[in-house]
């Protein structure tokens, strides 16, 4: 048989709702990667978040972090890093109008090894929702000296991405034309706050991205790398960030959690969600019949 690739999220994919793998899963992915496959995390934390899991499963495979802005791999250390940041000019252009800060409530900022905010959130429903698309646990900074703000004059990291959550009123068409109007090569995607929608007064998060930083593309750099065909890559995941790859392949499902845009373009659906060991058991399924 083929060696077989799988590409795995993590969040609300292969961790369940305590952000665990579980036993069950654990012995399951042990068990395939055993047989000579590879399974490889491709997900919107850092390393650093995504490390315990990594090593949890045993792994020696690429990792894709950030959102596909970054790629590791921590079991080789003679791989280097690739990463994907922004032009830092075109950040300050940004970060300097007006217009958009006087339209932005916060400000978060992914750099290699840090997260900066222009101040922390105090809203749970906001906490929680940043929480859960980006891994920004704002309940872990205790006091505000422990808040990273983002000055001109720090240059320790390049940038990977930029995360505006806009004023309650702020119209999102008119910050999408202005981004545009200062570049028009970054990659933009959104998202509701609450789930009330873009048309209906919803507060909407907007997140920038160097225009190559996507899931899809690093999968394809990786699937290069270990020499896999798509006929032998499968994919799972379960929101809006994972679209694009798994419509890419015909060897993807979306998880029974999924997003509905997810689910739309998976061209399976797992039978078990996250916190049922979905992807273990569809692997199990798929190459270890009992």
């Amino acid at each position: 048989m083929n060696k077989k690739i799988v590409f795995t999220d993590l969040d609300g994919t292969l961790l369940n709702i305590d952000k665990k793998i579980s036993s069950e899963s654990e012995r399951i992915i042990k068990a395939f990667t055993a047989q000579g496959h590879y399974l490889c995390f491709v997900t919107g934390r850092s390393i650093e978040d995504a490390l315990p899991y990594y090593k949890q499963l045993g792994l020696d495979t690429v990792c894709i972090c950030n959102n596909g802005a970054a790629i590791h791999n921590p079991s080789d250390k003679e791989f280097t890093d690739i990463f994907f940041p922004m032009n830092k000019t075109v950040f300050f252009k940004i970060w300097n109008c007006k217009e958009i800060q006087d339209n932005t409530e916060y400000f978060v900022i992914k750099t290699k090894r840090h997260t900066f905010v222009n101040k922390i959130p105090t809203e749970k429903k906001i906490k929680e929702r940043l929480n859960t698309l980006f891994h920004f646990d704002f309940d872990k900074i205790k006091n505000k000296k422990d808040t990273l703000i983002y000055y001109r004059n720090d240059r320790r990291s390049d940038i990977l991405s930029i995360v505006l959550i806009l004023k309650p009123n702020a119209n999102l068409h008119t910050i999408y034309y202005l981004i545009k109007s200062l570049t028009n090569n970054l990659l933009i995607s959104h998202w509701s706050i609450d789930n009330r929608g873009f048309d209906q007064n919803g507060q909407v998060i907007i997140e920038l991205n160097h225009n190559f930083a996507n899931k899809l593309n690093a999968l394809k750099f990786v699937q290069s790398y270990y020499d896999v065909l798509w006929a032998d890559t499968y994919v799972f995941g379960d929101g809006e960030n994972d679209v694009a790859m798994l419509s890419k392949t015909e060897n993807s499902w979306a998880m029974k959690n999924a997003s509905t845009h997810a689910i739309s373009v998976g061209r399976g659906v797992t039978k078990f969600d996250s916190n049922h060991d979905g992807v273990a058991k569809t692997l199990e399924e798929l190459f270890m019949p009992k």
